[in-house]
């Protein structure tokens, strides 16, 4: 059997002592989305971070592409092929957007960097035609646009979104969503952080529900959207 592309076994974290992720197992397979949910608190974002490097497990495994990376320092884990496009966008607004873009392949070499910036622009080609801008003259839904387009500039194998919808109005909302399963379909893995339940389930091909901590509850999308304790807990029904 081959083994996943990303798998976390027993993962724990406290910050100060207090602990925020308890014992979170999960795996992503090559080409798969997979939904982390939960509500404010829930340790969703804490968990990601420590996947990504940002933060330092206290203990558990952290394997990808069969590498242990639990530990590592987050610019060896995006050489790795982890990219991280953090909530709230944090694009840079006095940068155009291609400055913006280049910031993300700084790990790779002019070549890369230029066919990379050229995948990007086909992918999204708002950017494209606003590239001279300063991405702080962007709108909410195009600079988050761009966070995941600089994400990609790295080359990832696997791209965590942390809470990509935050903020945007809906229409914004579902382009967004269907941008997302556009660059699943290119072939990258992504960890998608998100309190969008139905946006997120419906792309998804598992999901895991985090509270306190922990995952209380995982499945397929389609699984979970069927599923009373999710329907009544954040679905409103």
């Amino acid at each position: 059997m081959t083994a996943p592309l990303l798998d976390v076994v027993d993962l724990h974290f406290a910050y100060h002592g207090l602990a925020a992720v308890r014992g979170v197992s999960f795996r992503v397979e090559q080409g798969e989305v997979v939904a982390l949910l939960g509500a404010n608190g829930a340790g969703k974002s804490t968990t990601v971070k420590t996947i990504a490097g940002a933060l330092r497990a206290a203990s558990g495994s952290i394997r990808f592409s069969g590498e242990e990376i639990a530990g590592a320092p987050s610019h060896s884990i995006v050489r790795a092929g982890i990219t991280l496009v953090p909530e709230g966008r944090l694009v840079f607004p006095q940068m155009t957007v291609r400055e913006n873009l280049q910031m993300g392949a700084y790990t790779r070499s002019s070549a890369e960097t230029a066919a990379a910036e050229a995948r990007a622009m086909a992918l999204f080609p708002r950017l494209a035609e606003r590239s001279a801008q300063p991405a702080g003259s962007l709108s909410g839904g195009e600079q988050q646009m761009l966070a995941i387009a600089r994400g990609m500039m790295s080359g990832p194998k696997l791209m965590i979104l942390d809470e990509p919808s935050l903020g945007l109005a809906p229409l914004r909302v579902q382009e967004l969503f269907r941008l997302i399963a556009t660059v699943a379909a290119s072939g990258v893995s992504i960890v998608l952080v998100e309190q969008n339940v139905h946006q997120s389930l419906k792309i998804a091909g598992r999901a895991y529900v985090m509270e306190k901590g922990q995952i209380v509850l995982g499945g397929t999308g389609a699984e979970l959207l069927g599923n009373d304790f999710v329907q009544r807990a954040f679905l409103g029904r």
